[in-house]
């Protein structure tokens, strides 16, 4: 496995400057970090702390997560292997609480594409508003039976079934049997 180095932040966030048209005179005067800190950080002779990033990307307008991206995407050596443990795996649930998505998608491809590990007990119930326009839904059913709406269509699909179906409608995924149902949901978007 290839050794993660830490992100070069100089290098995103001297781009990010330059996107913006400011000197680093401007820079250090309404972030409140000195000229010399600001060029040493730039040159990669020093990583900000914490405190520093949170005052350059406020002055800046952008994001912690957008430096720590471009910082990444700089990087020459790509992580070949990433393993995430189980427990740094988001879920969230359905307010009908009969519902849990495991989050499988890294942050980088949520614009585009998201994937989920979706449970769904008997009698549970995922209903979601329409999503942006040209929006397709894929769910594949490893284990039980799943309902799915979109518009006015309906199907009902068995272990080992696949469907495709428009997003940008409401839809619902439903468990009407009497045991609980695993899929895989992939949310593709178009950009």
């Amino acid at each position: 496995m290839t050794k993660r180095t830490p992100p070069e932040l100089g290098q995103a966030l001297q781009s990010l400057r330059k996107n913006k048209n400011l000197t680093l005179d401007k820079l250090a005067q309404s972030s409140g970090i000195s000229k010399s800190m600001l060029s040493q950080i730039e040159r990669g002779q020093t990583n900000p702390t914490f405190a520093t990033l949170w005052s350059l990307t406020n002055a800046l307008g952008v994001e912690i997560s957008e430096v720590l991206e471009q910082s990444e995407s700089a990087h020459d050596t790509p992580i070949l292997i990433e393993k995430l443990e189980a427990h740094f795996t988001p879920t969230i649930q359905s307010p009908d609480g009969k519902c849990t998505l495991k989050i499988l998608s890294p942050v980088s491809t949520v614009a585009n594409l998201e994937w989920y590990e979706m449970r769904i007990q008997s009698e549970g119930c995922l209903q979601s508003g329409a999503h942006t326009p040209g929006t397709i839904e894929h769910l594949t059913v490893l284990s039980g039976t799943l309902h799915v709406s979109s518009a006015d269509m309906n199907i009902t699909l068995k272990e080992g079934e696949t469907a495709r179906y428009r997003a940008d409608y409401p839809h619902t995924i439903s468990n009407n049997e009497n045991e609980e149902s695993l899929a895989l949901l992939v949310v593709a978007t178009q950009a």
